[in-house]
């Protein structure tokens, strides 16, 4: 009969503690960047340039119609295969397994962020009325005044629980990095659980601490749209 072993769930618990700043890390770096090309990939959707919003369009559905894992392993041997084919014709001597797997971890993180994030902001763009901006437009006001006068202000509160929720999703989602190499929260508790193959204690542990990460970027997430939203509020009184 299994015993559970509550000491070792402790154990476990506080392993996993020590890989909550990488886990924090591979969530963050990529919604950055995610909010910065992100906010372009959707304003060239919304001003539909010529060329771009059709590649940008394919490039969001591609993404968002794949398994994450999958376009994970895809954009990894990607990354891999074309950076060596690249030094080696640049006569570089540094090959793709010198760079740490984090990097890459990074890199494709970021790039699924990308099509999320911009999917996400398009939408908070276009819940602003179409008379506002025309209204905005008939004064004379320029396409940046507009965005920051009259846009962002209305599109902040719809975007940010939206965007939270995407900072979620890539919290979770950190736990696919062990499929390129990086050893993370799972990978690092696995590894400890290894010795006892007391896996339901090193799995439950995971979970606690995914939990916890999640509650605290929601209720972040919630106490900065409540700001956000007193901020407008005030400046419109």
């Amino acid at each position: 009969m299994y015993r559970f072993d509550y000491a070792f769930l402790l154990h476990e618990i506080w392993v996993a503690v020590s890989y909550v700043p990488l886990t924090l890390m591979l969530a963050s770096v990529p919604v950055a960047f995610g909010l910065i090309f992100g906010s372009l990939l959707a304003i060239i959707r919304i001003h539909r340039v010529p060329v771009l919003h059709e590649i940008v369009r394919a490039y969001v559905v591609l993404v968002r119609g794949m398994p994450m894992v999958l376009v994970m392993l895809i954009l990894y041997f990607s990354f891999v295969y074309g950076f060596d084919a690249l030094a080696e014709a640049l006569g570089w001597s540094l090959r793709s397994g010198k760079i740490p797997d984090l990097v890459f971890a990074l890199v494709v993180l970021s790039f699924l962020a990308v099509a999320f994030m911009s999917e996400s902001i398009h939408t908070a763009l276009q819940s602003v009325p179409p008379g506002q901006i025309e209204a905005a437009q008939s004064i004379g006001m320029t396409a940046p005044a507009i965005y920051r006068r009259v846009i962002i202000p209305q599109a902040l509160p719809v975007a940010i629980p939206i965007l939270g929720n995407t900072l979620i999703g890539q919290a979770k989602g950190t736990a696919l990095v062990y499929m390129i190499g990086v050893t993370d929260l799972i990978t690092g508790v696995k590894i400890e659980a290894n010795a006892t193959y007391r896996y339901l204690e090193a799995y439950i542990a995971c979970a606690l601490i995914y939990w916890a990460l999640c509650v605290g970027i929601e209720q972040g997430v919630r106490l900065l749209n409540a700001k956000v939203r007193t901020h407008y509020k005030e400046v419109a009184a």
